[in-house]
């Protein structure tokens, strides 16, 4: 499984992005920054949420979160991002009123992930890369014998990189179908996967579904990201 190292351009918000046929458009967000604006953004269901988070590391990722994603989306829309609605499609995956534009969102610790189509639906995953709880038996109920055999010949990195590889492609692809990773398993043929390292220590997936050619990635620091777009 190729792993891609991407470079990150750096994104915009004052302009109307655009969003060619046959591309997805990736982008990378740092979720420890200390929101000073933004709060009148959310809707009255994010605010109440936000307000229900008792621990101040979670709400401040919870609030960065949802400021990105209205802040990114709407750049693509040309309308204030106060106005955009979500709806929760069938699975429960989240989707613009109306579908304009087809989004997936992921995060891992301090880093946020959120990919953007024109058509396709798709699904994003990242994890950081890390010593998992009960990493066997969650191989045997997730992955296909011949995955588990390779991560038991596996020791250390290299076994931690090859499960997380996995386990970024099986949340992806079902995340692209609006499944939950406990519903029927989709197939790996009948997605395309793309991995790639979208921090050092963290791997990210984005799948797509293989009826379509594969989509060309093209990606993005929000602007108000710590991290250098050089």
């Amino acid at each position: 499984m190729s792993m891609h190292i991407p470079h990150w351009s750096k994104g915009v918000w004052d302009a109307r992005n655009t969003l060619p046929v046959g591309k997805v458009h990736v982008w990378r967000f740092d979720l420890e920054q200390e929101p000073r604006t933004g709060m009148a953004l959310l809707s009255s269901e994010e605010q109440a949420r936000f307000d229900a988070i008792r621990r101040p590391a979670a709400a401040r990722r919870y609030l960065n979160t949802r400021i990105q994603l209205r802040r990114i989306l709407a750049s693509y829309l040309d309308q204030p991002p106060d106005t955009l609605r979500f709806i929760i499609a069938t699975g429960g995956k989240p989707e613009l009123e109306h579908r304009p534009l087809q989004f997936n969102l992921s995060h891992s610790h301090e880093l946020g992930l959120l990919g953007i189509s024109t058509q396709l639906p798709l699904g994003v995953d990242v994890e950081k890369i890390r010593n998992p709880k009960y990493a066997s038996s969650i191989a045997r109920r997730m992955f296909s014998p011949d995955i588990q055999k390779q991560l038991s010949a596996l020791r250390g990195n290299d076994r931690q990189r090859l499960f997380f590889q996995q386990w970024t492609a099986m949340e992806a692809r079902q995340k692209a179908l609006g499944r939950g990773i406990f519903e029927a398993p989709v197939a790996p043929e009948a997605m395309h996967c793309q991995h790639f390292i979208m921090d050092e220590g963290f791997i990210a997936a984005l799948a797509t579904v293989s009826s379509h050619e594969k989509p060309l990635l093209q990606f993005f620091n929000s602007p108000t990201t710590a991290y250098d777009a050089a």
